[in-house]
């Protein structure tokens, strides 16, 4: 009875300890995947504006969570989708958080960044 005992608790510790070593989450999504079907569903300005504040929302309840950071790529698809609804400055603020948090994606957000600043300048300039 002792000997079948000792290999049952051996092979319960090790299944408790493969248990503890599952690998954390790095990166918080929250309601990204809903925002992206609410855009597929809704098409046009009321998608992107449903989209538009949950990304908000996931941003905000991930500087909530300070062992979390919110996953790649969502500071800037928030920024895109506030450039299409006119929000310049609010848009680079985001595609600025995007390139810092994610510098591998900094080429592309400053391209970004300088083409909305283009539309800027074009749209201040008085039509002749």
């Amino acid at each position: 009875m002792k000997t079948q005992f000792v290999p049952s608790l051996i092979l319960a510790a090790l299944i408790l300890a493969s248990i503890a070593c599952a690998p954390q989450k790095h990166f918080y999504w929250g309601s990204y995947e809903d925002s992206l079907f609410s855009r597929q569903q809704h098409a046009g300005t009321e998608g992107e504006a449903d989209a538009a504040t949950m990304l908000n929302s996931t941003i905000n309840e991930a500087q909530s969570n300070a062992t979390q950071k919110v996953g790649p790529g969502i500071h800037a698809d928030y920024g895109y989708l506030l450039f299409k609804q006119g929000r310049h400055d609010e848009a680079i603020t985001e595609l600025q958080k995007e390139a810092s948090l994610y510098p591998e994606s900094k080429p592309l957000m400053d391209t970004m960044i300088s083409r909305i600043q283009g539309r800027k300048v074009k749209e201040k300039k008085p039509a002749p």
